[in-house]
């Protein structure tokens, strides 16, 4: 049952990192968009605001999902977390606790304190990634009992975990940072 289990997670975790990826993209080229060609179309404006107004919601419920993820491939599959991925865990895991607080307080202003934790998971699963794409680099040994190289998951020959960690920091940051920009702007 775990093994079934697991094998649909993966797929399942793996094709939400590429949609992650892909919104993120979105909303960037959608910023960019209304600041390059300073558009004012509704469409994106109602766009920029649907992300803002329930960006600490969307961003809790991404970071609320990567940590039942997390726990399921460690607790139920198995899976030994190497250290990057503890380092990976340290930033995620409270943004479920701060982005709560912020939607319970209805407070938009939370963003400034889980901001940081998102930044610091995408850069150090950036280096976690890569460091599993280039496994020949020099002695980097993360730990004597799993390696940071080695990837528990490989789905469409590039979605590892470090890439899943990778691609829910970057919306989450997304999220949180590009619709205050627009916000200070507008202001």
């Amino acid at each position: 049952m775990n093994d079934i289990a697991t094998e649909a997670l993966n797929k399942i975790f793996s094709i939400l990192a590429i949609v992650s990826i892909s919104i993120s993209a979105i909303i960037f080229i959608t910023y960019l968009f209304s600041k390059l060609f300073s558009a004012k179309l509704s469409i994106i404006g109602n766009f920029n605001k649907l992300i803002y107004d329930n960006s600490v919601v969307f961003s809790w419920a991404i970071a609320t999902l990567a940590t039942f993820g997390s726990l399921f491939y460690s607790e139920v599959s198995g899976f030994i977390p190497c250290t990057f991925c503890w380092y990976e865990r340290i930033a995620m895991y409270p943004l479920v606790l701060i982005l709560g607080i912020g939607i319970i307080k209805k407070n938009h202003e939370i963003w400034l304190y889980a901001f940081p934790f998102s930044l610091i998971g995408l850069l150090v699963s950036i280096y976690h990634y890569q460091l599993q794409m280039f496994p020949d680099q020099s002695s980097i040994s993360c730990s004597t009992d799993v390696s940071c190289s080695g990837s528990w998951i490989l789905e469409f020959g590039f979605v590892t975990m470090p890439f899943m960690a990778l691609s829910t920091f970057l919306l989450i940051s997304v999220l949180l940072l590009i619709p205050n920009i627009i916000k200070k702007e507008d202001n």
